[in-house]
């Protein structure tokens, strides 16, 4: 079979490998993703002090990037340029953002035009590159005196634009930049590796990392967590509870969001799970999985179907986390009566005579902990509330010898030992005390002193293992209810609320949006709120469930007919209420 070289246009083909990236603002992040890799390397071999500052000018018909990270050389961009998506950076040892080295190219997706002028080192000279779309060429020089650098680093000089960033509603808008920049470089920035600053008609945009005020979550379970194929590699997380329900997940390499949200990524079933929940905000920090060239996506290896085995079997832990969470939050929302109902139709639901139903989220029952350690070493469960001078323990569980050798010494120790005092300071795991799983169960025992603000961490130790727990200390009244050991958690609490329709009085109550809304106007709702509250908590209970068993249905039908029941039924009750006499006439005929 005879072998035959494809051929084609070049310059076009180095186009389109510069619009990979999809939008305008992703593309000229690229040169601030290459920016630190430069200042990376440079900060490993002891060359930069400080952090790496990248400043963008924005002017209607240009786009000036400059950045103090040193510049290339001749011979760096003559090696770039000859090797394109071959190069250099897959055969470094240093972590680094890019593998590929086609971010030179990204200039594609927002101008026609790109000119470098790069200074490698003091002494060194300028070094001047220009780049033209649907060019297989390129021109590099010395640049000239008033075209050079003072210092090493970096100018970029994008022009022929596809958009004018001087617009507001643009997609290259200063204020758009300023929060995509500080979404995309959050941990740089907040751990002064970076500082980026934008300029558009004389005024500063500064690039600040937005600033968190959640509960965070699922610090005991996704601390450093590695491949049971390869421990060598290690993912970490970082979760907040967001109660509004607007925030996403996204998975990072090296420290750079590649899936910047899961709900839009189809990773099977990922983009379905606890992860893609609006109410988890956080990020996967994954540096040894492989980017696409695009840097939208990662490669489906071995490593990336490992670690969404590993993430689901975390899964649990963090559902339960959330659960509580929700349920907290919902529970401050609500009155007094409508928590009552709710509880009510959790009840009668939750009975035999309803188990076949889909019930609502709020009226199941959440997840419960996991069985087993996830990581081989674990307090299961990772939390609990005492009260002040009351005695509580947690379960400390171990795959002895599996992960965990026979006999071995664990030491204990709390955060705050004001708040929680500890009975014992160690234990031992031993392989005969193992159940039928091969785990090792201890229950670590400790007195609430003083209500704490934040949870105190007991921490456990064994080896190079580690376990952690959260312990919060509060009184009776601060606690939501009390927890009954043994008693699986219900789900998150049911929204309720009543409204007036839009649509007027016809219809009773509707569940949209994970909400039981009542309708205010309805003339059933209207006399049951001049009843008693028993009469209230019985009308809310009632909707709860008629909305329960709609939506079990899932055909929409038995909607119409629900809601024809519940008119008569309130008919009667009042029918029944205004002719007493004529009731007892008839059971007497």
């Amino acid at each position: 079979m005879a072998k035959k070289k494809i051929r084609g246009n070049l310059g076009v083909l180095l186009t389109l490998l510069g619009t990979l990236y999809g939008r305008p603002d992703n593309a000229i992040k690229e040169y601030t993703s290459n920016a630190l890799d430069e200042w990376i390397k440079a900060k490993e071999k002891g060359e930069m002090e400080g952090a790496c500052e990248v400043g963008y000018l924005l002017e209607k018909e240009r786009i000036t990037i400059n950045y103090n990270s040193p510049g290339m050389d001749e011979r760096e961009f003559d090696d770039a340029l000859n090797r394109v998506a071959d190069s250099i950076k897959r055969e470094s040892t240093i972590r680094q953002i890019g593998k590929l080295g086609i971010g030179i190219f990204a200039f594609n997706q927002v101008g026609s035009t790109c000119t470098f002028y790069s200074k490698k080192a003091k002494g060194t000279p300028t070094i001047k590159v220009v780049l033209i779309s649907n060019s297989d060429g390129y021109d590099i020089d010395t640049a000239i005196k008033r075209e050079s650098r003072l210092n090493p680093g970096m100018t970029i000089v994008i022009t022929r634009l596809h958009h004018d960033p001087t617009k507001p509603r643009g997609p290259l808008a200063p204020g758009s930049l300023q929060r995509f920049f500080a979404e995309q470089f959050d941990s740089d920035l907040r751990e002064g590796n970076l500082k980026v600053s934008i300029n558009c008609d004389d005024k500063i945009y500064e690039v600040e990392p937005p600033e968190i005020n959640l509960p965070r979550v699922g610090e005991t379970f996704f601390r450093e967590v590695p491949l049971s194929t390869d421990r060598q590699k290690k993912f970490n997380c970082q979760f907040w509870f967001d109660p509004s329900g607007k925030s996403h997940v996204s998975i990072r390499h090296m420290r750079v969001p590649i899936i910047k949200d899961l709900k839009n990524y189809s990773a099977y079933g990922l983009e379905e799970s606890i992860y893609a929940s609006s109410s988890l905000k956080g990020y996967i920090d994954a540096d040894f999985l492989k980017p696409l060239p695009s840097r939208t996506s990662f490669e489906e290896n071995q490593d990336w179907v490992q670690f969404l085995v590993e993430l689901n079997e975390r899964r649990p832990s963090l559902e339960a986390e959330i659960e509580e969470l929700r349920r907290e939050e919902e529970e401050k929302r609500l009155t007094e009566v409508q928590k009552r109902a709710i509880e009510l139709a959790r009840d009668i639901l939750n009975t035999e005579e309803f188990k076949d139903l889909d019930l609502l989220k709020g009226l199941g029952r959440k997840p419960p902990e996991p069985r087993l350690p996830p990581n081989g070493f674990d307090f299961v469960p990772s939390s609990i509330r005492i009260e002040p001078r009351k005695t509580g323990t947690l379960p400390l569980k171990a795959f002895v010898p599996r992960a965990v050798p026979d006999n071995s010494l664990v030491k204990l120790s709390i955060s705050d030992s004001s708040s929680v005092e500890l009975k014992a300071k160690s234990l031992f795991l031993r392989a005969s005390e193992a159940d039928e799983d091969g785990v090792v169960t201890v229950h670590v025992s400790f007195e609430g002193k003083l209500n704490t603000t934040v949870p105190a961490i007991l921490t456990a130790i064994t080896g190079k293992l580690k376990a952690e727990a959260h312990i919060r200390v509060a009184k009776p009244q601060q606690t939501r209810g009390p927890i009954i050991i043994g008693k699986e958690k219900e789900g998150r609490g049911i929204s309720y609320t009543e409204d007036y329709f839009e649509n007027g009085p016809r219809l009773h109550s509707e569940f949209v949006a994970g909400i039981v809304r009542v309708n205010k106007l309805n003339p059933d709702f209207i006399r049951q709120k001049e009843g008693s509250e028993q009469q209230k908590i019985g009308y809310g209970a009632l909707m709860i469930g008629k909305e329960a068993i709609a939506h079990s249905d899932g055909s929409g039908v038995s909607e119409n007919f629900l809601e024809r029941l519940l008119s008569y039924l309130f008919q009667v009750q009042v029918k029944a209420r205004q002719s007493p006499l004529k009731m007892k006439r008839l059971r007497k005929d």
